[in-house]
């Protein structure tokens, strides 16, 4: 039988020589607490520790945390079973977060306050048929009067935004920041930013940022778009001083980083900081077209919704001649051609480079985030080694690093020599991180669907796009409709082209037909100019393909689309063009 031993410190021991009432047992094993926080178990091997677990967590050192509460969590204490599931979360990996949920149910059994924390982690998966179960969390977190619970149904609606039928919401995000909860204020300021087009959102989230921005200092980022797209320089250059003098201080938000009860994450001042620099530099919807390097003071036609880098590309083989099929940003009921054009803002490379350079001086996560932030604009640090900033942190995965490690080999003009066999492999490696699995997705359905390294690979690339769709990327679904639309290699199947082609538009991704029809000419004028020879029809490609569907296909392509649909309810969407010019000057 394995021997178990109790450690204490020299003025413990004594007290347990007097029988303290401290010591317990649990299934025969002893425990000692610590101020009614910590625990202290041992084996011959070691010794595992509740409080040390819960501060290396904090501390971001989860190897340690791992050491400390895996041990005491298979034994069986639910408070090491919620830290243990918080620090898979940290990892930010699909591995992590199996585990985590893995570790919450466990703890359920006895602690039904976890019931919230695994319904948060629930509703994240995005999936529609796990609705019942969340539905069922919230309701019993209710019956306790878990505040809290706010928080939860916050995420829910954001991510299933049809739910909200009778716009409960914005209600319920208003109560939340009313709260003095800081867990709730900050999921308040989540909903306004995710829906920033709405009401008078723009508004409050502009407001209450400069309020909460110590409890919540994502928000430099948010005022860094509203003043940008304002151009008010002065209140950019100062608002960067307090963000970059905020940061070096190191300042203890108030956001629940050591929480196990309702999982938040540790604040990351590495990242935030390189966001706020990209907000120096950004464009609207840009993260919608995510493929391909920007540059300084880009013809506002290359930052539009319309992705010239990405499903634009033709594939070798495909006809060219008279029927292409390309991607506009178009409101919803309007041609293509009516899109609005994006209001350009600053463009402040020079606050973009003083923050990366004060992130260099950091080091650690911080110098590798602002190669990060270089590889995607390469116009910034020019001087910077991009490849040897970036390679340490994504031989440890990194999300972040790998993917940019991956698009600077593929394809960046800061190196000697592009490396794309390499880089195939880094975005294999990234489709294991949640942050990173949807953007890995798309760029490798793109490379296997275009050749990008020879012959193209249909099937291969339809496999990538489609864990990407599902992941919330219309800018997939629409890859995958073009593909069953008609593509050398893969058999056309309307019923499939349909599905996808309606997924996009709901992502408002669009697909049009765009063909060349020959004039009606009296007498044929051989000096006309070619342009002026033909005339431009635009047909919706959903609509083409229902005119070549039998009644009983449309039955089964829209039942199809339903459950297609059902996975993952919400796609990315693009914002209006004036978005940042609804906020509330002070």
């Amino acid at each position: 039988m394995k021997r178990f031993v109790v450690s204490v410190a020299t003025a413990s021991a004594t007290a347990l020589l007097f029988g303290c009432s401290s010591v317990g047992f649990n299934a025969g094993l002893p425990v000692l607490t610590k101020g009614g926080d910590g625990l202290l178990i041992s084996e011959t091997e070691g010794l595992p520790d509740l409080e040390r677990g819960r501060q290396a967590r904090i501390s971001g050192n989860s190897e340690q945390a791992l050491k400390d509460l895996k041990p005491l969590a298979e034994r069986g204490y639910p408070e090491a079973m919620t830290l243990l599931a918080a620090t898979y979360l940290d990892a930010g990996t699909v591995a992590g977060r199996a585990e985590a949920e893995r570790w919450y149910r466990a703890a359920l059994e006895t602690r039904p306050e976890v019931g919230l924390s695994l319904a948060k982690l629930l509703v994240g998966y995005g999936r529609r048929d796990l609705l019942p179960e969340i539905e069922s969390l919230i309701s019993a977190a209710d019956s306790r009067g878990d505040e809290e619970v706010d928080s939860v149904r916050i995420q829910r609606y954001i991510q299933f935004t049809d739910l909200d039928e009778n716009n409960d919401g914005d209600r319920i995000a208003q109560r939340a920041m009313r709260s003095a909860l800081p867990s709730l204020q900050i999921q308040a300021l989540s909903w306004f930013r995710h829906n920033i087009a709405t009401g008078n959102n723009a508004a409050l989230l502009e407001s209450n940022c400069r309020k909460l921005v110590k409890e919540e200092p994502g928000c430099f980022v948010d005022l860094a778009h509203f003043y940008r797209y304002r151009k008010e320089r002065e209140r950019l250059d100062k608002l960067v001083d307090e963000a970059l003098t905020a940061f070096a201080a190191g300042f203890v938000a108030a956001r629940p980083a050591d929480t196990a009860r309702l999982y938040a994450p540790p604040v990351q001042y590495a990242a935030i900081s390189g966001r706020l620099a990209t907000a120096m530099v950004d464009q609207i919807n840009e993260e919608l077209d995510d493929d391909g390097q920007q540059t300084a003071n880009a013809n506002p036609a290359d930052l539009d919704f319309e992705d010239d880098d990405f499903e634009g590309d033709v594939a070798p083989g495909a006809v060219t001649s008279e029927v292409v099929i390309e991607e506009k940003a178009a409101s919803e009921g309007k041609a293509p051609a009516d899109a609005v054009p994006e209001v350009q803002a600053l463009q402040v490379v020079d606050l973009a480079d003083k923050i990366l350079r004060w992130m260099l001086k950091q080091g650690h996560d911080f110098s590798t985030e602002a190669a990060i932030t270089a590889t995607r604009y390469p116009f910034l640090l020019p001087e910077l080694d991009l490849e040897a900033a970036l390679k340490p942190a994504a031989s440890k995965g990194v999300p972040f690093a790998t993917s940019a490690l991956a698009d600077l080999l593929f394809s960046s003009t800061r190196i000697e020599r592009r490396r794309p066999l390499e880089s195939i492999e880094l975005y294999r490696k990234c489709l294991e991180y949640t942050a990173t699995e949807l953007r890995a997705g798309s760029k490798l359905g793109r490379i296997y669907g275009m050749g990008m390294l020879g012959n193209p690979d249909p099937q291969l690339a339809m496999k990538y796009y489609l864990k990407s769709a599902r992941a919330g990327s219309a800018k997939a679904y629409a890859s995958l409709a073009q593909m069953f639309a008609g593509m050398p290699g893969i058999q056309v199947n309307r019923v499939n082209a349909y599905v996808f082609s309606k997924r996009a538009a709901d992502g408002r991704k669009p697909l049009v037909l765009k063909f060349k029809k020959l004039k009606q000419f009296e007498k044929l004028q051989l000096n006309l100019a070619p342009a002026d020879m033909f005339e431009v029809l635009q047909i919706r490609l959903l609509d083409q393909i229902v005119t070549e569907m039998t009644i009983a296909e449309v039955d089964q392509a829209e039942k199809l689309y339903q459950l297609e649909k059902a996975l993952r309810p919400n796609l990315q969407q693009p914002l209006p063009a004036d978005i940042y010019s609804r906020g509330r000057s002070q």
